[in-house]
C-alpha cells in the first residue's frame, strides 16, 4: 500500500471540491438553511385546534354558560370561538374552526325540566387526524359538562330549589349527544386519504423536474442541440419541440400517478378527478420548464442533484405538506405564498377532501398558471441564449 498515491488522490478530490463553489454551498450552507427552516417551523408552529361553540341563550342559560367556560381546556390546548347557529357551516368552511358544538337555545330549560335535549357536534373533517382529535375533545367536554350539570341539579334539589327535578338515573347524562356530522369527508377517511393529494403534487413535480433537467443537460452536453440546428428547424421550433416532447411524458406520468392513487391505493376522494388532473397538468408543465431553466446552470448530473435541496427542501417544509400555512411562523409565510407546491397542495386537498369545484380553486389555478407561464418564458430565454 502506497500512502503517497492515496494522499495524492485525496488531495486531488479535495482541490476539486474546493474549486466547485456550488458543491461547497451544498455541503456547508444548504444543510444550515434547511435546519434553520425546520427549527423555526417546529418551535413556532401552533398546534392548538379551534372549537366553535353555539351557546344556549334561553332562560337560565347563565349557569350553563358558566359551566361551559370553566370546563373548556386552556388557550394553549384549544382555541374557542362563540358563534350563532347560522354561522356554523361558514365558520368551518372558512377554516376558522375545526369543529362546532351546538346547544339548542332552550338547552337550560330542557335540562332542568328533565326533557333530555340533544347536543349536536359538527366536524370540519378535511383532515382525519384533526377530526379524530376534535371528536375526542368534544366528547370529553360534553361528558364533563353532563356530569357537572347532574351535580348542579342534585345540589339544587338538596338546597330546596326545585324539589321536583327529575333524578339522573344510573349516571346517564342529562342530555343526548347526537352522532357527529361531517362538513367534509367522513369517519371512513383516514390519514392516507388526507396525505394522498399532497403526494400527487410532490411526485408529479419532483420526477418531472428531474427527468427534464437531466435529459436536457445531456442534449446540450452531447451536442444534440447543435446537430438539430444544422437542419432547417428554427430556434422557435426547437424550443416548442423540446417542451412538447417532455410534456408528453409529464402528462402520462400525471395520469399514471392519479390512477394508481385512486384505483390501486383506493384513496377516498370527494371531488371531480378532472380538476385534480388539471391542477397536476399545470404543475408539471411548470416543472418541465423549471428543469430546462435550471439545467442551463449545470455542467453535469451531479450539479443537477445539487439543486434538489434548494428546489424541494424548502417547499416540503413550507408548502403545507406537514403543517398548515396559517400555523407557520409569520416570518416564513411570505415564502410559502411564492411556492408553486403551496397552491397545488391547497387545490388538490380542496378538490379531493372537500369536493371543491372550479370556482373554489380559481385562486390556486391562477397562481399555478402564472408559475407555468413564468417558467415557460425563463426556459425559452435560456434555451435561445444557449443555442444563439
Amino acid at each position: 500500500m502506497n500512502f503517497s498515491r492515496i494522499t495524492a488522490l485525496s488531495s486531488r478530490i479535495i482541490r476539486q471540491v474546493f474549486r466547485d463553489r456550488r458543491t461547497l454551498v451544498l455541503i456547508f450552507i444548504v444543510p444550515v438553511v434547511i435546519m434553520t427552516l425546520l427549527y423555526l417551523v417546529l418551535t413556532n408552529t401552533s398546534s392548538a385546534h379551534t372549537l366553535a361553540i353555539v351557546s344556549p341563550s334561553g332562560a337560565g342559560s347563565e349557569r350553563i354558560n358558566t359551566l361551559i367556560t370553566n370546563l373548556l381546556p386552556g388557550k394553549d390546548k384549544l382555541n374557542v370561538v362563540y358563534i350563532n347557529a347560522n354561522q356554523v357551516n361558514d365558520t368551518l368552511k372558512n377554516g376558522n374552526a375545526d369543529a362546532a358544538v351546538i346547544f339548542p337555545p332552550d338547552f337550560a330549560q330542557q335540562v332542568f325540566m328533565g326533557q333530555n335535549p340533544s347536543v349536536q357536534i359538527v366536524l370540519e373533517g378535511s383532515d382525519p387526524n384533526v377530526a379524530n382529535a376534535m371528536h375526542d375533545i368534544t366528547e370529553s367536554f360534553t361528558h364533563q359538562l353532563g356530569v357537572a350539570i347532574s351535580v348542579l341539579k342534585v345540589q339544587q334539589a338538596q338546597a330546596g330549589q326545585g324539589q321536583t327535578l327529575p333524578p339522573v338515573l344510573g349516571g346517564s347524562l342529562p342530555f343526548t349527544i347526537s352522532d357527529p356530522q361531517y362538513l367534509h369527508g367522513g369517519p371512513q377517511f383516514t390519514f392516507n386519504d388526507s396525505i394522498a393529494p399532497v403526494f400527487i403534487g410532490i411526485f408529479s413535480f419532483f420526477f418531472v423536474f428531474l427527468l427534464t433537467s437531466i435529459a436536457f443537460l445531456r442534449e446540450r452536453s452531447q451536442g444534440t442541440i447543435e446537430r438539430v440546428l444544422a437542419s432547417p428547424m428554427t430556434r422557435t421550433e426547437l424550443v416548442i419541440g423540446y417542451i412538447l416532447g417532455f410534456m408528453l411524458f409529464a402528462l402520462v406520468q400525471a395520469i399514471l400517478i392519479l390512477l394508481f392513487v385512486i384505483y390501486a391505493l383506493r384513496v377516498h376522494y370527494s371531488g371531480n378527478l378532472s380538476l385534480v388532473f388539471l391542477v397536476t397538468v399545470l404543475l408539471t408543465i411548470g416543472s418541465i420548464n423549471l428543469g430546462i431553466f435550471l439545467s442551463a446552470f449545470a455542467q453535469n448530473e451531479f450539479q443537477i442533484v445539487q439543486f434538489i435541496p434548494l428546489v424541494f427542501g424548502v417547499q416540503i417544509f413550507l408548502s403545507g405538506v406537514f403543517w398548515p400555512i396559517d400555523q407557520l411562523p409569520a416570518i416564513l409565510r411570505p415564502i410559502s405564498y411564492i411556492l408553486p407546491l403551496t397552491y397545488a397542495n391547497e387545490a388538490l386537498r380542496a378538490v379531493m377532501l372537500k369536493g371543491a369545484d372550479l370556482t373554489d380553486i380559481s385562486r390556486e389555478l391562477i397562481a399555478l398558471l402564472i408559475f407555468m407561464v413564468l417558467m415557460i418564458m425563463l426556459s425559452t430565454l435560456t434555451m435561445r441564449r444557449q443555442i444563439a
